[in-house]
């Protein structure tokens, strides 16, 4: 436990002294103040301490949620940090979380300190300079800034002996460095007002994707985007036929479709429901045209049935399934059901799990229903399939879609705008649009990392939801806590995308000077990947780190006499 943040925090806390206190932080070499507010706590937890993150949220009402691919950092309010300390197990937490403040700046806005700070160098070789600095005070370096490499991310450690603003401020007076400054959050209301809204005019009624009503019951798709919008993923919609020259789909539209009916090429639209569900999935962003898709640049790929109750062959479903891992697709969005069990249609389900992706497996998603029933068939006829019921905009759900054990997670479904043939677009609600919403984020993590498996995308996807707010997760399961009308949660595509494994591809390149390149797999050569143009690779000359836990070097890669190359995992 960070002793110093703790005696700090416990003066400020329990005494309740605090009226005006102040710090500061230095912009351009000048003090800008910040008053400390008492009224409220930031509580940051590694990401390793599941079980004590867990309890913590459990025991506490979470105020605000501060997204981040190393901490669970969480706002809470001071009466709430003083009933965690009364609990048994805060002796043994406190070891594993960092306390910071909270603050308002001059014009009074608040924001929180977290346990990060950002450093620029003078010159790239000061990096002895800062790793010096960062034994000296407790301090990971985390990263560094891969398009301005000057500038590094830090994060205090727990046996830290000060808190970040304080470290910074200390690092900046130290003449040292070009700049120090600690990581200022603002709360979600305030942050809201600053993030870049997409063009596309209709954007403002896609609740779904950012819900100005209700607070973070959205899936957090614009804070996603700055991570990752699904390029080079495939996204086959099995429906109704999506409408290929559609005014806000066509330059996401794969030239390969199939129709199921006549077992050829192009589909066929034969009403309006493939296309609104592609809408939901990949509609183009930000090009001034109707509205945004959750991937906005994943390629969608038109698989067509009829979906009649009365002419559908399950068969031609069970082959649509098929055609689309035998084409590579990554990802197969299916808002429909069969009223007949029936054996090719699990078979082709799990040939996609076992064959597509080259044998990572197809991410396959489902709606649920629309009976108030339980699970549908297909969605319930295999545990690898991610099945998704629908919420209203206020969080509660859809009182007709369907539930439980085979429920995954929830997303949004009621009232929600999307494209139709003829280039219109409409609302509409039920599972069938939730399902999509969920096949756009599994795009938007595997844009991060096309090497995960499907299990692997699954557990990212339903570990990192948002716990809808006076919903009991009752229930412990291998990705969570979990509920029978809710599954995991409402699907997060920004907590998936940045707590996604980041795999670097180094190919065609030469790397020189003072570099340090981390993520959780680096692979170095000219073939390490078919998403890339090959050639070969120079590390050299410099003073190279490559830091990841797995790190795979070809022998396309040359390292010349004179250069210091560190592999640290």
């Amino acid at each position: 436990m960070n002793k110093f943040i703790y005696a700090l925090l416990c003066l400020f806390l329990n005494t309740g002294v605090i009226s005006a206190q102040t710090d500061y932080y230095y912009y351009k070499g000048k003090k800008i103040p910040l008053e400390i507010n008492d009224n409220k706590v930031c509580i940051s937890i590694s990401k390793d301490k599941k079980k004590t993150s867990e309890r913590i949220q459990s025991n506490v009402q979470v105020l605000e949620t501060i997204k981040d691919e190393n901490f669970d950092i969480f706002i809470i309010h001071r009466s709430d940090y003083e009933k965690l300390t009364s609990l048994n197990s805060w002796k043994e937490d406190k070891k594993s979380v960092e306390l910071t403040h909270n603050y308002n700046t001059t014009n009074g806005t608040e924001v929180f300190s977290t346990p990060y700070l950002n450093i620029k160098l003078k010159k790239e070789e000061d990096i002895a300079i800062l790793t010096s600095y960062a034994k000296e005070y407790g301090l990971n370096i985390v990263k560094q800034d891969t398009l301005m490499p000057l500038w590094y991310v830090l994060a205090l450690k727990l046996d830290s002996k000060t808190n970040s603003v304080e470290c910074a401020n200390k690092l900046f007076e130290s003449g040292k460095f070009a700049a120090s400054v600690p990581d200022l959050c603002c709360d979600n209301m305030t942050c809201s007002n600053n993030l870049t809204y997409p063009n596309d005019p209709m954007f403002n009624q896609q609740w779904g994707l950012f819900n100005s009503n209700y607070p973070d019951i959205d899936i957090s798709a614009i804070s996603a985007w700055d991570y990752s919008t699904g390029k080079k993923i495939k996204i086959a919609i099995i429906d109704q036929g999506v409408q290929l020259d559609h005014i806000d789909l066509a330059s996401n539209i794969s030239p390969l479709s199939y129709d199921t009916e006549t077992n050829s090429s192009p589909s066929i639209v034969y009403d309006y429901h493939g296309t609104f569900c592609a809408g939901i999935a990949a509609a183009v962003k930000d090009n001034g045209v109707q509205i945004a898709g959750v991937a906005p640049d994943a390629t969608i790929v038109s698989i067509s049935n009829s979906l009649s109750l009365w002419t559908s062959n399950p068969l031609k479903l069970a082959d649509g399934i098929t055609w689309a891992y035998q084409h590579d697709v990554d990802i197969i969005s299916n808002s429909w059901y069969s009223p007949i069990y029936h054996e090719a249609i699990d078979e082709a389900i799990q040939n996609a799990f076992r064959y597509g992706r080259q044998g990572k497996g197809s991410i396959i998603v489902f709606a649920s229903g629309n009976d108030n029933d339980s699970i549908c068939y297909p969605a319930n006829c295999n545990d690898t399939i991610l099945t998704v019921s629908a919420i209203f905009n206020s969080g509660s759900r859809f009182g007709l879609a369907n539930y439980g054990s085979q429920l995954d997670l929830v997303a949004p479904g009621v009232y929600i705008l999307s494209t139709i043939p003829d280039n219109g677009t409409m609302h509409d609600w039920g599972t069938s649009m939730a399902c999509p919403h969920v096949a756009g984020v599994a795009a938007l993590v595997l844009e991060q990392n096309s090497e995960l498996t499907v299990n692997q995308v699954n557990s990212i996807i339903c570990s990192n939801t948002k716990k809808i707010p006076g919903v009991n997760f009752n229930v412990t399961k291998p990705d969570g806590s979990w509920n029978i009308e809710y599954g995991y949660g409402l699907v997060d595509a920004y907590s998936s995308v940045i707590n996604t494994p980041h795999v670097v591809y180094i190919q065609n390149d030469t790397i020189t000077g003072t570099r340090v390149v981390s993520a959780d797999s680096i692979y170095v050569g000219r073939n390490v990947t078919n998403t890339k143009a090959y050639g070969d690779v120079i590390l050299g000359q410099g003073n190279i780190t490559l830091k990841a836990k797995n790190v795979e070097i070809k022998n396309s890669t040359t390292v010349p006499l004179g250069t210091t190359l560190k592999i640290d995992k």
